[in-house]
């Protein structure tokens, strides 16, 4: 099977080997899945397995194509997009793709990689979100900030992506109201100073927001610093972390001195961030 943007898919060549010899019993009914996948609906691809859910992803990039021609925006903003399927593939063992419904966001043409950081179009409805302590309403469209695992996080990068993020916006989609980057991550955690050193690029990453209010929800960080795909319940089981790098020994001491992780919920105003003047 061909994939017109399987080069720029970040995956293994052992992965690629695979999509080629690929076959489907009946391909209008896979084209059919990739165009509605590309379209928003992930149901119908919950019970395909993992490669089979790449294929449909990076099939559905071709119809995405086509949105990313019709408003002029550059190959490389789409390119950098589409690399986000490596990431995942590698988090799924190179075994495909796990995490489809993130990768909708992508396919939809509601998420793009400008630089370091990627950018989702997002009408906030968000139900459990404490509105009275941010400074947009339920229903107002903020651009939602995700932070893929691509490397360091250089807070000059950062700054230049939300530069070039708001140069793209107002460009491309022009047509949108809105004025707030929002993140919600365990990066942004309001304690994160508690276990981190002062001039740590998370902490510095995070000086560029306003940290509105953190919860005690602590699954990104076993994720993303342990490693782990669960929260440890008791004290015997944190004792065992990995003490691999100095912060995972840092926090591990954090957590067992009774203290909690946990994730922010951050904001930067628009209007205080200058559009990139070299953009595109």
């Amino acid at each position: 099977m061909d994939f017109k943007f399987i080069d720029y898919a970040g995956i293994s060549n052992d992965l690629k080997t695979k999509l080629s010899d690929l076959a489907v019993s009946d391909e209008v009914a896979f084209l059919r899945l990739a165009e509605e996948y590309a379209n928003g609906n992930v149901k119908k691809i919950r019970k395909c397995s993992d490669l089979l859910r790449l294929a449909i992803a990076l099939k559905a990039f071709e119809y995405t194509y086509k949105w990313y021609k019709e408003k002029g925006i550059p190959d490389s903003i789409f390119f950098d997009t589409v690399s986000d399927l490596g990431i995942w593939c590698r988090e799924n063992n190179n075994n495909g793709l796990k995490n489809y419904p993130w990768i909708k966001h992508h396919v939809s043409f509601e998420l793009f990689k400008i630089g370091r950081l990627q950018f989702e179009i997002l009408k906030c409805k968000n139900p459990t979100m404490h509105y009275s302590k941010l400074p947009f309403h339920y229903g107002d469209t903020v651009i939602n900030v995700h932070i893929p695992a691509c490397g360091k996080l250089d807070t000059q990068e950062c700054r230049r992506s939300l530069s070039q993020a708001v140069s793209f916006f107002n460009r491309y989609f022009p047509e949108l109201k809105w004025a707030y980057f929002l993140c919600e991550s365990w990066l942004v955690y309001g304690n994160n100073h508690a276990f981190m050193a002062q001039n740590s690029n998370i902490l510095q990453f995070t000086n560029l927001f306003t940290v509105h209010y953190s919860i005690h929800y602590e699954n990104q960080t076993y994720e993303r610093l342990f490693g782990l795909d669960r929260v440890p319940l008791f004290r015997s089981q944190i004792r065992k972390l990995p003490e691999e790098t100095s912060l995972q020994k840092s926090a591990k001491e954090y957590r067992l001195s009774g203290r909690r992780f946990g994730i922010g919920i951050a904001t930067i105003k628009k209007q205080t961030v200058l559009p990139s003047a070299d953009f595109c």
